[in-house]
C-alpha cells in the first residue's frame, strides 16, 4: 500500500505532494462532499489520497478540479469515474488533444464540466471560486476560497523554483497578470502547484522573477540580438535556486516568441 502523509491546511482544506518539487494534489472539505483540486501524476498515490479523504471527512468526492492540462496534474483523474470534473474549456481542448497524443496510454478521464472566464460553487457558508487567467498555460485557472483566504494556484506558482515556462501556450504578460489578481485577493495562505506551503510573499516573488526575465528579453531583442544570442547571454539572469538548463532555455524560447508575437501585434 502507498504510504502518504496528507496535511490539514486551513479549516477545510487538505494537501499532499510526495517531495518538495513534486506536484500538490488538494481536496477541499465542502461540507456535504468533497472537492479534489487536481489529481497527480502517481495513480496509486491518488487512490490513497480519496481513500484517506473520504474516510477521515465521512464524506464522499462529487467534484474534481483541474486547473490546467499538464499530466502530472491529470493522470489521476480515472480515480473519479464518478464526479463531475471541472476546468476551463480550454484546457479540456488541450487535454483532448493529449489523449490522442502523448496521453494515450493514460486512461484519463477528460473535464466533463467546462467554462471559461470564471466559475463558482456555493455550499451552505462556504465559497469556491475558480478563476481563468491563461499564461503558465492556455486556460490555466486557480482556486480561490474567500471565506478562509486561500489560493490553490496550481502551476501559476512554483514556489522558490524557477517555473516551468516552456509550454507551448504559455505567455509570460497573462501569467504576470495572474500573479497580480493572486496577489490583489491578499490570500492568507497560499497552495502552489509546486513547492513548499506559501504566502503572499512568494507570488510577489514569482511575479519579479517573470517581470525582471520578460524585461531583459525584450531589451535584448530591442537591440537585435537573436534568441541564440541572447540564450548565451550574461545579461540573463542568475538564480539563487537550482535552475533546470532545460527549462531555462525553453522558457527563454516561448518568451522571446511571444514577445515578438506582441510587438508585431503594435
Amino acid at each position: 500500500m502507498t504510504k502518504i502523509n496528507p496535511l490539514k491546511l486551513t479549516e477545510s482544506i487538505w494537501d499532499y505532494a510526495s517531495s518538495e518539487k513534486s506536484s500538490h494534489i488538494s481536496f477541499i472539505d465542502f461540507d456535504s462532499y468533497l472537492v479534489m483540486v487536481d489529481t497527480g501524476m502517481d495513480v496509486e498515490k491518488t487512490k490513497e489520497f480519496r481513500k484517506f479523504a473520504e474516510k477521515t471527512t465521512d464524506r464522499i468526492f462529487q467534484k474534481v478540479i483541474i486547473t490546467h492540462y499538464h499530466g502530472n496534474h491529470t493522470f489521476g483523474t480515472n480515480v473519479f469515474k464518478d464526479c463531475e470534473i471541472i476546468s476551463t474549456q480550454a484546457t479540456r481542448d488541450l487535454l483532448a488533444q493529449e489523449v490522442e497524443g502523448d496521453y494515450k496510454d493514460k486512461n484519463i478521464i477528460l473535464p466533463n464540466k467546462t467554462f471559461s472566464g470564471e466559475y463558482e460553487l456555493k455550499e451552505g457558508n462556504k465559497t469556491i471560486k475558480i478563476i481563468e487567467t491563461n499564461g503558465h498555460t492556455k486556460g490555466s485557472a486557480f482556486v480561490y476560497l474567500p471565506e478562509e483566504g486561500a489560493i490553490l494556484t496550481g502551476d501559476l506558482l512554483f514556489a522558490d523554483m524557477f517555473p516551468f515556462a516552456g509550454d507551448p501556450t504559455v505567455n509570460p504578460y497573462e501569467w504576470i497578470d495572474a500573479l497580480q489578481k493572486m496577489i490583489d485577493l491578499k490570500p492568507n495562505i497560499v497552495i502552489p502547484g509546486h513547492g513548499h506551503i506559501s504566502s503572499i510573499t512568494e507570488l510577489k516573488s514569482q511575479k519579479k522573477v517573470l517581470v525582471n526575465l520578460v524585461k531583459i528579453i525584450e531589451d535584448m531583442m530591442t537591440q537585435k540580438l537573436s534568441v541564440q544570442e541572447i540564450k548565451k547571454s550574461p545579461r540573463l539572469p542568475r538564480y539563487d535556486h537550482d535552475v533546470n538548463e532545460r527549462w531555462f532555455n525553453m522558457t527563454v524560447d516561448r518568451f522571446y516568441e511571444v514577445i515578438k508575437e506582441k510587438r508585431k501585434e503594435k
